[in-house]
């Protein structure tokens, strides 16, 4: 139930960044015609934690699990046998996966520690959108409900993972931010 409930939250969470980022119903756009800017409600280690984090869990939960038989004594059991669980979870996922780099990229997202995101570097551009062809990826290999396809899908999230998390994941030594990842504590 517990992971259940994540999801949801994450669902959740994706509809009010997107709903902060509508007028409100009869409100005239800025002058210049321009949307007023989104409210955003997260740090960037939030969204990761309530977006990312779980759905990219249901994308390696499939490695080990057949989204259509799930197996009761596992804890992704309880997504993949859901309401809206089996291959439709694992689309879902990719799709959460997908959207979530857009959500990174909104102007005035901070990190935990209240430095802005690195939005400007290319780097940080390059992973953004190794998440966004992960995802693509994931979304057609749980369409196709190839099993073979998510190990292959799971291996690339590592990889795209791994992306931004070696360069910009704050390393904590000795209590402070260290080395080459430490970019959002500039």
């Amino acid at each position: 139930m517990r992971l259940l409930s994540v999801f949801v939250a994450a669902l959740l969470l994706t509809g009010v960044a997107a709903t902060a980022q509508q007028p409100a119903r009869g409100a005239q756009p800025a002058r210049g015609g321009a949307a007023p800017a989104a409210r955003l409600h997260g740090n960037l280690n939030q969204v990761m934690r309530g977006i990312l984090f779980p759905n990219s869990n249901i994308v390696f939960d499939t490695q080990d699990q057949d989204p259509a038989k799930p197996d009761k004594e596992l804890p992704s059991a309880e997504v993949f046998g859901s309401t809206y669980g089996g291959w439709e979870a694992v689309e879902n996922a990719s799709i959460a996966l997908g959207e979530s780099a857009s959500l990174l990229a909104l102007p005035g997202r901070v990190c935990a520690n209240g430095k802005p995101v690195p939005l400007n570097d290319p780097e940080f551009q390059a992973a953004l959108q190794g998440l966004r062809d992960v995802a693509a990826l994931s979304l057609k290999a749980a369409q196709s409900k190839n099993k073979d396809a998510m190990v292959d899908v799971a291996d690339k999230m590592s990889t795209a993972c791994a992306a931004c998390h070696d360069i910009y994941r704050d390393k904590i030594v000795n209590g402070k931010p260290a080395g080459p990842a430490a970019r959002c504590s500039k």
